[in-house]
């Protein structure tokens, strides 16, 4: 019996990683085929660009929208509807024989996003918050590979197969996870009795509940900092370094290597320290790590190290920040858990997005490392002033409500 539970566990765990790794998959792994398909589809290399907006806008929309219809009807079905719509927007995109249509497809990809709200949100159901920050470290450390190997995968495959085939394998790892669903995903939102009413009441709730956005903002601060670097480091590290492409991939995969070590601690440490001081380990050590970079490129000392060790303490942080942040969201109010997970990733996505487009004007005006450093900077002490406040709160007799481990 013992063996069987440990293998379900297994099975879940990797289940829910595949869960929170395919969105971030969908995201890069074919942005190396972007100038061979915007040549095909005989558009600018921006509207191809805009690809990628629409489809974290949708993935936005499909966050809010989730999680409440989640919390009323379950997990399982809402994902496997989730899972069925990218399977078919990726057979689409495939097939797509104009911009038009494949834009259109490109949104409906959109609809993974339900598995990663709702991986976090199962997480949330079966354990309490520590437990719960451990699990999600240990989940975010794996999902880190995605953005790593994948654009390199679908860079090399569209070489040999052209690039219509990374939709089509993201239509097989669409299939393989409703598989491993039906077969390793419990269903863990069914035990409320809630009208839709009810849910829609809890909801607005869930949005006026101050602490809620503060851990919600403090992760889309440690994520906009990640967008501003992998946005500006281009152009910076081409104006001021003269570096190559080849060189640009390994800077960026540098801030990627942070948070695994991150999440990696998170895993370790989240049961010992507690949701909140491991966020203030994060926003800290972010903190440190780019005011440090920042006083030694005052000081003329210019150096390509100086930046990718301000972005690995960025990583380093964002991944100790992260899992217990995310928990942190869900157990502010305990029955929404899905609900709290979806609305703040959406929230996540709009501040990265903003946060994109700040870094475009600026480093297009101010090609140096020094902007770079105090864009990312002041997110870093945003999301550490809102830290502060959040682990105050804590002290003054907000508690987390407790659940089975």
């Amino acid at each position: 019996m013992s063996k069987q539970k440990t293998k379900a566990s297994v099975g879940l765990m990797i289940t829910l990683l595949l869960l929170a790794a395919l969105p971030l998959l969908s995201l890069n792994m074919f942005l190396p085929s972007l100038g061979v398909m915007a040549q095909e589809f005989d558009v600018g290399y921006d509207a191809m660009a805009l690809t990628i907006s629409i489809y974290l806008l949708f993935t936005a929309v499909i966050q809010v929208i989730s999680g409440p219809i989640a919390d009323r009807f379950g997990r399982r079905p809402i994902v496997l509807i989730g899972l069925s719509v990218f399977i078919l927007a990726s057979i689409g995109c495939a097939q797509a024989e104009s911009y038009r249509m494949f834009f259109i497809w490109r949104a409906l990809q959109g609809g993974i996003a339900t598995a990663s709200v709702l991986s976090r949100a199962v997480v949330g159901d079966l354990f309490n918050p520590q437990k719960s920050a451990s699990v999600l470290g240990y989940i975010a450390m794996g999902m880190s590979f995605a953005p790593i190997i994948g654009p390199s995968i679908g860079g090399l495959m569209s070489e040999i197969f052209g690039w219509r085939i990374n939709f089509l394998i993201y239509c097989f790892c669409g299939l393989v996870l409703i598989a491993l669903v039906f077969r390793n995903l419990p269903e863990t939102g069914l035990d409320r009795d809630r009208s839709t009413k009810m849910v829609i009441s809890s909801y607005i709730t869930l949005s006026l509940s101050p602490l809620f956005w503060a851990y919600s903002l403090i992760m889309a601060c440690g994520i906009a900092g990640f967008f501003v670097f992998v946005t500006g480091v281009p152009i910076v590290v081409s104006a001021v370094f003269g570096e190559n492409e080849s060189t640009v991939g390994l800077i960026i995969g540098s801030i990627t290597c942070g948070f695994m070590v991150g999440s990696f601690l998170s895993g370790k440490l989240a049961l010992k320290r507690g949701l909140d001081r491991m966020i203030l380990y994060g926003r800290g050590l972010a903190t440190v790590g780019l005011s440090i970079s920042l006083i030694l490129l005052l000081a003329d000392l210019s150096h390509l190290a100086i930046l990718i060790i301000g972005a690995i303490c960025v990583g380093i942080g964002n991944g100790l920040t992260t899992p217990s942040a995310s928990t942190a969201v869900m157990f502010v109010n305990r029955e929404m858990t899905a609900s709290a997970s979806g609305l703040s990733g959406a929230i996540i996505v709009v501040l990265g997005a903003f946060a994109t487009f700040l870094t475009g004007i600026a480093v297009q005006n101010y090609p140096t490392e020094i902007m770079l450093i105090v864009l990312m900077l002041a997110f870093a002490v945003t999301g550490l002033l809102i830290a502060i406040w959040a682990a105050c709160q804590q002290k003054n007799g907000f508690q987390y409500p407790n659940k089975k481990i």
